[in-house]
């Protein structure tokens, strides 16, 4: 119906408006209806995505998870294996994550593959690291690519790829290392050339009137400590306060004098005594300047933890295994040389193998068979001991080179008999004799001396005893005895060590020494005493140990104490001749002939010694094994100015973990090795608590020199080393020779060099033939070319040094060994005994027993590698300073052998660090 309206008079039809209505509102809710369709798809889009999104990032952090866990994996396999085979590596992706229910993750890919050579080798490559904490020096890099790739139940998969490098480290390529706290202070002039670091603190000065200049990198992974000496005392006071002159650019301490000097030049920056990384000792207030210090001022040319440095440790150490157990002999057969620990003993590693003990069967820690090349070393066995030990088998004697013909060997035997030995003449009877007590030697409940009479009423008894091995590995691997043969080429001396080859003018071939001429009035020279009785020189009772007195092991304080001396510092040495070992290896004495010994293993030759005569178990009878320990660690007590043991470990002071006396971190006490150290020379040790200190040999000359060593303090010497004479393998390139020991090692007279080296006057002089050389054992003490066992007697505690007078000598040669640990200095100490409390620092740890400056000061010549990589544990005296009773100090001529930076010429058996670095880490985006 339509609406009319009146307007103006005339009606007019208006319109409806329902129909636009209608269709406005069919718009808007078509309108209305796409927005919903859009949100609904925008929605389901977004839920696609998100979800989408959800499932890659599941699949990438699997992904990234497994590349971690891989990482991990690799470096274990480095840390309980020095170099795991491409085999190892490959087996490492066994670890490959199981499926995740929980977020439907799964591995498709799980990979590592290390480059190898076309036989299958390791592809290995020595190099300088490029980047990184260690960027500089030169290692062994195996390159290792990871790869991982994850999935989830929606086919997302993410693939990732890193490259990694192996970086194996040799610990030679060190001027100085330390595992522990490293510390320069209060020396003289000191100039290194190689690189400098410590996994501990790093204490760093020079006495008020010297300087020291540093050619290379000083890093330590603790503090840097510039205002303390390691016992404590402020360096401002106690003569530390001299030029530390470290580099701000490369070369630029090597202009001298400059480097020396309190304005060194441009690159090249005396550190203050502000510049520490604590305004104190470790652990004490961080400096908030050592970033800048570090990092600005000297280029991380000095630097630490906080910046950048990384601790640097043998691959095995870890889980209860410490870093001497590379000088150990293997313990037992049930440890396989194949083992984390087995790869890095220098025993397993080792192609010549010198073991003394006290049984046969400690000679054979492999579980094989003892036989008749474990030779035992007296001259006659008393009727009370036929049937106690396996019957030897017949061998030549030899007695002074003399064939008397018999079954048995001569070596030396004491007795009172007057036409031998004049009364009073200080062999000793003894009164009681305690056996290790791994051993009955003699009859249990008698005298050890009424225990080995011979007929005539006259007490004797063996001043040499233990039972001697010696075997050599062939090419095949196999282990020959040649016991018989060394010991065929002699075994004793006249009165002084061979210096030269041939000058022994006893036994000229002898490569083992055991015994020298019997000088009994203690003159230095055979006459008319000695030769007394004609048989006397065909005899048994012709012959002496070969002791020595060490007044660092003797003297528990740096004291005078005239002619007397203790029997802790009595040591009993087997001379090596070195030049005559040399001669063995080349077929020139002997049988065995020349190139019989496997030298392609290490590059050339490794000597393992261990001396294990007299030494204890843990405690008298409560132990099942040797540990090859001295087993004595009562020689600090603080409390005392005397020293005399106290029968407790010093308390550990602030913020170490273990008692300074605590030398193999037992967090145990030990002194059982004192127990019977003193027997054989009448001396009492054997009472609680434990003591070799007190009771003294009254006549260290004729008692101290003459007697046989009943304890542990039996060491290694090597003589006749001097240019030319340290062996040198056949291999291309040449190889080198390493003597490793779990006994202290003495070095008498020039070794693997001389004053005929040109290169100490004139580094660029061309380099003389000579060997890659090192030592690596529990100390080592450098004797000169001067030493005379008798005269270490004389005198034995008396100052300066005892008037042991040393004569310039030289020494190239790498060497590892072990020192003290530092602690507090006591409260009787100071004024001239700064350094008591300290491990002597980097210029005592060669250790010296003689007079180097008699006037003029002498030159001791020193080029290789400094390393500590334990506390020692058989060679247990602290350092002592600074009243001249143990050494007098040479001028210090200390050089880094340049040559070790070169793969072909570290010496064999070469300790390794590992590194891991990261060098690419990426996605990869390929379709799969």
């Amino acid at each position: 119906m339509e609406n009319w309206t009146n307007n103006r008079g005339m009606l007019q039809r208006q319109p409806r408006s329902g129909g636009f209505t209608l269709i406005a509102s069919l718009m808007l809710m078509l309108l209305l209806s796409g927005l919903s369709i859009g949100l609904l798809m925008m929605v389901n889009t977004e839920s696609r995505v998100g979800n989408n999104d959800l499932q890659n990032n599941l699949a990438y952090h699997a992904a990234e998870g497994g590349m971690e866990q891989m990482t991990s994996d690799l470096a274990n396999a480095f840390n309980t294996m020095q170099a795991p085979s491409p085999a190892v590596i490959s087996a490492l992706s066994s670890y490959m994550p199981p499926p995740d229910p929980v977020n439907n993750v799964q591995f498709t890919e799980y990979t590592l593959t290390a480059a190898t050579n076309p036989n299958g080798t390791l592809a290995a490559t020595y190099r300088q690291i490029g980047s990184g904490a260690n960027q500089g020096l030169f290692a062994q890099i195996i390159p290792v690519t990871l790869t991982a790739a994850a999935q989830t139940y929606s086919k997302d998969q993410v693939r990732m790829q890193r490259t990694v490098e192996i970086a194996l480290i040799p610990v030679f390529q060190f001027g100085v290392f330390s595992e522990s706290d490293l510390g320069f202070f209060s020396s003289p002039n000191l100039d290194f050339a190689g690189r400098v670091h410590t996994n501990g603190n790093l204490f760093l000065g020079v006495s008020n009137s010297a300087s020291i200049a540093f050619h290379d990198k000083v890093t330590a992974f603790g503090d840097v400590v510039r205002q303390q000496l390691p016992n404590g005392l402020p360096s401002a006071t106690n003569n530390n306060n001299g030029n530390v002159n470290i580099l701000t650019a490369s070369g630029g301490c090597d202009i001298l004098p400059n480097a020396f000097g309190t304005n060194p030049g441009p690159k090249c920056r005396s550190l203050a005594l502000t510049e520490g990384s604590v305004q104190a000792g470790p652990g004490s207030t961080v400096n908030p300047s050592w970033p800048t210090i570090s990092g600005s001022t000297y280029t991380a040319w000095l630097a630490n933890a906080a910046t950048g440095v990384k601790k640097l440790s043998l691959p095995f150490v870890g889980g209860g295994a410490q870093a001497f157990e590379i000088i150990r002999r293997r313990p037992n057969v049930a440890e396989l040389p194949t083992s984390a620990v087995g790869q890095s003993r220098l025993y397993n590693q080792a192609q010549i193998r010198v073991m003394l003990s006290d049984t046969p069967a400690e000679n054979h820690p492999d579980g094989s068979a003892v036989d008749a090349q474990d030779i035992r070393l007296v001259s006659q066995l008393p009727p009370a001991l036929i049937g106690l030990y396996p019957t030897q088998a017949p061998a030549t004697d030899k007695q002074g080179g003399v064939n008397l013909g018999g079954n048995v060997y001569n070596f030396g035997e004491a007795t009172q008999n007057n036409a031998y030995e004049p009364a009073g003449g200080g062999l000793v009877t003894p009164s009681w004799y305690h056996p290790p007590n791994n051993v009955t030697p003699y009859p249990a409940g008698s005298n050890f001396p009424a225990a080995t009479a011979f007929a005539g009423n006259n007490p004797e008894w063996p001043i040499i005893d233990g039972y001697l091995r010696v075997e050599y590995e062939t090419p095949a691997g196999a282990w020959v005895p040649v016991t018989n043969e060394w010991l065929n080429l002699g075994f004793s001396r006249g009165m002084l060590s061979p210096k030269t080859p041939g000058s022994n003018p006893v036994n000229p071939n002898a490569v083992l020494i055991f015994q020298q001429i019997a000088d009994r009035d203690g003159n230095g020279a055979v006459n008319g005493t000695e030769l007394a009785n004609p048989v006397n020189a065909n005899s048994q009772y012709y012959w002496y140990p070969i002791n020595f007195y060490d007044a660092r092991e003797g003297e528990i304080r740096d004291a005078f104490n005239g002619g007397s001396c203790t029997v802790n510092g009595v040591m009993n040495a087997v001379e090596l001749d070195v030049n005559n070992l040399n001669r063995w290896i080349n077929g020139v004495i002997g049988v065995t002939g020349a190139n019989k010994i496997n030298t392609v293993q290490n590059n050339g030759y490794i000597l393992y010694f261990s001396d294990r005569r007299g030494m204890q178990m843990n405690t008298p009878g409560g132990a099942v094994a040797l540990n090859g320990e001295y087993g004595f660690e009562d020689t600090i007590n603080s409390s005392t100015a005397t020293g005399t043991p106290d029968g407790v470990l010093e308390p550990k002071p602030a913020g170490q973990a273990f008692s300074p006396e605590d030398v193999n971190s037992s967090n145990s006490f030990e002194n059982y090795g004192a127990y019977n150290v003193g027997d054989g020379f009448g001396i009492n040790t054997h009472n609680a608590p434990y003591d070799p200190y007190t009771n003294r040999i009254a006549s260290c000359v004729s008692v101290g020199r003459k007697n046989r060593v009943t304890g542990a303090r039996h060491v290694l010497k090597l003589v006749d080393g001097s240019l030319g004479n340290v062996p040198v393998a056949p291999t291309v390139p040449p190889g080198g020779f390493t003597v490793a020991s779990e006994n202290p090692v003495y070095v008498q007279g020039d070794y693997n060099s001389s004053a005929a080296d040109p290169t100490w006057t004139n580094p660029a002089a061309a380099e003389p033939a000579h060997s890659s050389s090192a030592i690596i054992a529990d100390a080592v003490t450098m004797l000169s070319n001067n030493w005379d066992d008798r005269r270490s007697f004389i005198n034995a505690s008396a100052g300066p040094a005892g008037n042991r007078t040393a004569v310039t000598s030289f020494y190239r040669v790498a060497v590892a060994a072990g020192k003290n640990i530092n602690f507090p200095s006591p409260a009787f100490s100071g004024g001239v005994n700064y350094g008591f409390g300290t491990d002597g620092g980097v210029h005592n740890f060669l250790r010296f027993l003689e007079d180097w400056n008699p006037g003029p000061q002498q030159t001791l010549n020193y080029k290789g590698s400094l390393v500590s990589l334990y506390y020692s544990t058989y060679a247990t005296g602290v350092f002592k300073c600074c009243n001249y009773v143990v050494y007098l100090p040479p001028l210090r001529n200390y050089s880094f052998d340049p040559l070790f930076a070169q793969p072909q010429n570290l010496p064999p058996g070469t300790p390794l660090f590992r590194d891991v670095d990261n060098l690419s880490y990426r996605q990869d985006f390929t379709p799969y």
